[in-house]
């Protein structure tokens, strides 16, 4: 970001680096998963129509590979 004026990054970094390595690990931890659950749920909600269709009963009723080789 280039918004951030020098004297501010330099504080963050400076916090940051003050902490120990296990609660930089754990607050990366926190952060990584917090954007998983963002992106999966952006995902579903953009993927299916909003039609009271459960997503993942419609994912769960889709014919497989393995569905079409074992018909033949």
């Amino acid at each position: 970001m280039t918004d951030t004026p020098q004297h501010i990054r330099e504080m963050q970094l400076k916090l940051w680096m003050s902490k120990t390595p296990e609660e930089r690990l754990y607050q990366f931890i926190i952060d990584n998963d917090a954007m998983y659950q963002a992106l999966r749920d952006f995902k579903i909600k953009n993927s299916f129509p909003l039609d009271g269709l459960d997503p993942i009963a419609e994912v769960s009723k889709k014919e497989t590979v393995r569905d079409r080789k074992s018909s033949n």
